[in-house]
């Protein structure tokens, strides 16, 4: 299990969940980006599904979202569902994902991830994060890169999954970050995707 590429390709992707794109920018997914980039880990990538549709539609079908991951084939995909109100979107991707990319590795962040035993039975997703995304998603990689077998993430803090004989493993949560290291966002991350003016709109 273990993986001998040093600087996996790491993907994190928002996911739709209102009818029309929110103005507030994904400091979830912008935060675990930074602190993935700041560890050395510089082969992450921003896919902010939330934003990549037209107002006012139908958001982005799941066939773009497959079609898009087929072609970049990440080595570790990251689904950020903030709200309950996108599990059906996380199924509905974890289950093509692991199903065209079955090495890739799913983990799932945000307060969807409450729910893990029924994550893990109806969906693709390998782990869970549950304690503070800038600590366990540094943690989790560098395991990655080690381990042998599903038990070894033991050791990562604040995570969730199903060991070897399906036993659900639940770690213990993180220390807190400092109040100063909230949020402290490297913001180059959207205005390289060109999205920065976006969110910029809502407080003109």
């Amino acid at each position: 299990m273990s993986h001998s590429n040093r600087n996996p390709k790491i993907i994190i992707i928002t996911l739709p969940i209102r009818e029309i794109p929110t103005h507030f920018p994904p400091m979830g997914a912008l935060s675990v980006i930074t602190a993935l980039k700041r560890a050395g880990f510089t082969n992450t990538h921003f896919y902010n599904a939330d934003l990549f549709r037209p107002p006012f539609t139908a958001a982005i079908s799941d066939d773009q979202m497959i079609d898009y991951l087929m072609k970049e084939k990440p080595d570790i995909l990251g689904i950020s569902a903030v709200v309950s109100t996108g599990y059906a979107t996380t199924k509905k991707l974890s289950i093509a994902a692991k199903k065209a990319l079955p090495k890739t590795t799913i983990l799932l962040g945000g307060n969807l991830g409450a729910s893990a035993e029924v994550i893990f039975q109806k969906t693709g997703i390998d782990y869970i994060c549950t304690g503070e995304g800038e600590k366990t998603v540094v943690s989790f990689v560098d395991c990655w890169l080690t381990a042998e077998k599903k038990s070894d993430f033991a050791k990562v803090e604040g995570l969730a999954f199903l060991d070897e004989n399906d036993d659900l493993i639940v770690t213990q949560y993180p220390k807190a970050i400092t109040a100063e290291n909230v949020y402290d966002i490297d913001w180059s991350i959207l205005e390289e995707l060109g999205e920065m003016s976006y969110y910029l709109k809502s407080y003109d």
